[in-house]
């Protein structure tokens, strides 16, 4: 996919969405901010999200006014609780009980700039179904790959055994609904 005229910029350092706008074919450079991830808590879960995915990517527009940059957030929600990266094993085992044999949500947040001309976000809201996963938690805890991973999983990984369903965009569990940024990045004339 050819960029026209701007440049895309990736406002993250998450190999997975890398790997998904790769995926496409989009060509981008990646520069990434580190600001302290803080959510308010006075804002409702969706705008909440939404709002740190646009304070991640404001340092990066500010650095690039002219290109386009595409920031986002992917959290796990569960019983009314956001589920973050485990702390240690334990967090992680604990986290991974929780969500057997139930549904929780995956929220990603995206924000978008276009140049100085426009900014759009969104997020996305997809629904993963665990089996019991009582008796898998343990191998799966020793592969270590429940590190740096909200909800202590990436779906695409060693936990795809863990899922019975998934209701709405699987891209957008491993961190970027991609599908939906490419209709949008043509809509706006900014690739091919």
């Amino acid at each position: 996919m050819k960029t026209k005229k701007l440049k895309i910029i990736l406002a993250s350092a998450s190999p997975r969405r890398k790997e998904l706008l790769e995926r496409e074919g989009i060509n981008f450079t990646i520069d990434a901010s580190s600001i302290d991830e803080v959510l308010n808590p006075h804002l409702p879960i969706k705008a909440r999200l939404e709002a740190l995915a646009i304070e991640k990517g404001a340092p990066i527009h500010d650095r690039h006014p002219d290109d386009v940059v595409i920031s986002a957030d992917t959290t796990v929600y569960h019983n009314g609780e956001i589920i973050g990266k485990p702390k240690d094993e334990e967090d992680a085992k604990n986290i991974l009980m929780s969500l057997s044999n139930d549904t929780h949500i995956v929220y990603t947040a995206v924000s978008i700039w276009i140049a100085n001309q426009k900014h759009f976000s969104w997020v996305e809201e997809t629904f993963v179904t665990f089996k019991d996963i009582t008796k898998m938690i343990p191998e799966y805890l020793e592969s270590g790959e429940w590190q740096g991973k909200a909800g202590a999983y990436g779906i695409q990984g060693k936990a795809d055994m863990f899922v019975e369903k998934v209701e709405g965009d699987i891209d957008s569990v491993i961190g970027l609904p991609v599908t939906k940024i490419v209709s949008f990045l043509k809509e706006e004339d900014v690739i091919d």
